[in-house]
């Protein structure tokens, strides 16, 4: 997969996490979206709020034989002003060519929503000070970020 291809499949890949977040809620979310990669977003960073799936590919994708292949994705928070937080995880496994990951799920990407969107949303306090959380559809526990 060349790098254009591989953009492409990352902005595919964020609509896909944003309706993995409504699944698991039973919520419409909105499509306003800004990213942080996680450790940018625990340090309380600004995420960015343009050309996201180019920050992803520029991180994630070396060359075709070379493409990070388990990255946490998902949908972090919502803020005040209602934009999704998108944030980002590239765990430590050495690059290679795209292939299917660990999930069963074609490319990198490993869905994730977090316990801070879920919280928000079902009214509950947020506490941003707290360790980042989240769920895995499809798994029964929780993991930490």
């Amino acid at each position: 997969m060349n790098r254009q291809e591989f953009s492409s499949f990352v902005e595919n890949a964020l609509e896909e996490t944003v309706q993995c977040a409504e699944n698991l809620t039973g919520k419409s979310l909105p499509r306003k979206i800004a990213f942080c990669w996680l450790q940018d977003w625990q340090a309380h960073a600004e995420p960015i709020r343009s050309e996201i799936a180019e920050a992803i590919t520029n991180r994630v994708y070396e060359d075709e034989q070379h493409i990070w292949p388990c990255v946490d994705l998902g949908v972090a928070d919502l803020l005040p002003d209602g934009t999704l937080v998108i944030i980002a995880n590239v765990a430590g496994y050495k690059p290679r060519p795209f292939q299917r990951n660990w999930t069963g799920r074609e490319g990198p990407f490993v869905y994730i929503v977090g316990q801070s969107l879920l919280d928000r949303l079902a009214g509950r306090a947020v506490d941003p000070s707290k360790t980042f959380r989240f769920s895995i559809p499809g798994m029964r526990s929780k993991m930490p970020g």
